[in-house]
């Protein structure tokens, strides 16, 4: 049984631009008492897109209580993980390899919806959980 989630980088996107269906899973998850996590990676790649007016509303999402460090453990596992992954032909870009290894590490469900991670649930046996656009 999964622990909590953790939101892919395109998830808290979506929560901070207000996307309902997101806002709605955000609030479920809260009501079944399951915590929401982030990998210290998408707080890296939202910062780097954010205008300075959005950075304060990022700030209290990205809650430390909230944030999950890549640690050498989760490094190593994303390395042996894209190793892995490139030796049955397919490419994955280390910091979704780093956001993978993470959800494996603490026993989380990945919520994403990005398309390219539907391999997650089949070949790694990571429950991903997939939220569409509006």
């Amino acid at each position: 049984m999964s622990k909590g989630y953790l939101l892919d980088t395109n998830i808290a996107i979506a929560i901070l631009i207000n996307e309902i269906n997101v806002i709605d899973f955000v609030q479920q998850a809260s009501r079944d008492k399951m915590p929401i996590y982030f990998s210290a990676i998408t707080v890296s790649e939202v910062f780097a897109g954010l205008k300075h007016e959005e950075q304060l509303r990022a700030e209290k999402l990205f809650t430390i209580k909230r944030c999950i460090d890549v640690t050498s453990e989760i490094a190593k596992i994303a390395g042996t993980l894209r190793r892995d992954l490139k030796g049955k032909g397919r490419k994955l870009k280390t910091p979704d390899a780093l956001i993978i290894s993470t959800a494996l590490a603490h026993e989380l469900t990945l919520v994403s919806r990005d398309s390219d991670m539907s391999f997650v649930q089949n070949e790694l046996d990571i429950p991903i959980l997939n939220i569409e656009s509006n």
